[in-house]
């Protein structure tokens, strides 16, 4: 897309693109990241050890998968202004009832709420509804759409960590259920509006421009051998990347750095990530999805290989710079890829399947590098072992896309 064109773009559909973002932000209520500031007074509060807190979050992510993989379709099914409003309803209410756990039962009960209403569905509406409504500027609308995760990741862990000292952190959940609801629910049908400008497939329309002109439904999909050959690509980088910020406290440990220098590092990873979703946006729109996603995770298998090798503080910023890139090409590639492979009209149902894979992966990847720790493998042996199922994600998403698929 031309530089005039992309400030066309942006000055037409800033409504619709602020959905997207705003969408995919409030998710962070229900991301790892944001739980696992609270982890000390939750486990403190309810007399949890490390492993009963991580096991009851192991099973509220993977429960919140197995909803997922039916309340998915539902985007496929619904008018998008009535699924947004109920959906980010539903997610206020969940962050502010998160207040109200009082013991390991309902801890499990409110984080299944917050990981499926956040990571789940909201991080669902957000890419599934960017991909459906445009064609040409497919990449860039996901990629700035994306923008809310590392904005999220910014800006809470500062807002809360200074928070914390001043409010009881229930009070804090009940700010951010506030939030969700105050910023979104009365600006939704102002911010859904269609334009001429969205050249996508939606369910308000059965115009279809897309380049793909057949569309298929999951069960076709899940059919598919190109299908197969992708799912290592979400998982791994679901189950690599969650892993290692779940045990990042380990990492640094091992490696001798700085906790003062690792926050910082965080920066350096959410600017990464930000210029890797502009700049994979804009290489999808000028090339597609297909000749990106075998490079998407090559970043990420770079970090691994340098967290093995090098011990130096530098490299700290160096790695998390990659793993940046990667996280942030990662949605605007595969969410593109979906839609270039098995069309939109399914697209919800069809997106819905990778992302409970990559929910799944979230939460078993923690515990099988828990297990490699208490085995005691060592970290550089694990980061080798990532950087080759990486690699081989990489290359069996290679061999999908240059595959020829039936037309029917």
């Amino acid at each position: 897309m031309l530089p005039d064109r992309r400030f066309e773009f942006l000055r037409s559909e800033w409504r619709f693109l602020l959905f997207g973002l705003l969408t995919a932000f409030w998710s962070c209520p229900g991301q790892t990241f944001l739980i696992s500031l609270f982890s000390a007074e939750l486990r403190a509060g309810f007399d949890l050890s490390h492993s009963g807190f991580s096991g009851i979050y192991t099973l509220a992510t993977l429960t919140s998968a197995a909803i997922l993989w039916k309340a998915g379709q539902l985007i496929d099914r619904l008018p998008l202004a009535k699924f947004v409003w109920w959906t980010t309803a539903a997610m206020s209410a969940a962050t502010a009832a998160f207040a109200l756990v009082t013991g390991p039962v309902t801890l499990f009960l409110g984080i299944l709420a917050v990981r499926f209403m956040g990571q789940g569905m909201m991080t669902h509406i957000a890419l599934t509804a960017m991909a459906r409504r445009y064609t040409r500027a497919r990449g860039t609308a996901v990629a700035i759409a994306s923008m809310g995760f590392p904005l999220g990741e910014a800006m809470f862990p500062i807002l809360l960590i200074a928070a914390l000292p001043l409010f009881d952190w229930r009070t804090l959940w009940i700010f951010m259920g506030l939030a969700v609801a105050v910023t979104m629910l009365p600006a939704v049908s102002f911010l859904l509006r269609r334009t001429v400008s969205q050249d996508g497939h939606g369910t308000e329309t059965l115009e279809d421009e897309d380049e793909n002109n057949r569309h298929w439904d999951r069960s076709e999909m899940l059919r598919d051998r190109r299908f197969y050959l992708i799912a290592p690509l979400p998982i791994a980088h679901s189950a690599i990347g969650t892993g290692i910020f779940f045990h990042q406290v380990h990492i640094v440990a091992t490696k001798g750095w700085n906790l003062e220098w690792w926050a910082v590092c965080f920066v350096i990873y959410a600017g990464a990530q930000v210029f890797g979703n502009l700049a994979s946006g804009r290489l999808v729109d000028r090339f597609s999805a297909r000749r990106i996603v075998p490079f998407t995770l090559m970043p990420l298998a770079a970090a691994l290989v340098l967290l093995a090798a090098f011990d130096g503080a530098l490299w700290a910023a160096v790695i998390m710079g990659l793993i940046g890139v990667s996280s942030g090409a990662n949605n605007p590639v595969t969410s593109s890829l979906w839609a270039e492979l098995y069309g939109t009209r399914h697209l919800g149902s069809i997106r819905s399947v990778a992302a409970v894979m990559m929910v799944f992966a979230s939460a078993l990847g923690p515990v099988l590098m828990g297990w490699a720790i208490d085995g005691g493998v060592t970290l550089g042996a694990m980061a080798l072992v990532s950087s080759v199922i990486v690699v081989t994600a990489n290359g069996s998403a290679a061999i999908s896309v240059l595959s020829e698929s039936p037309r029917n």
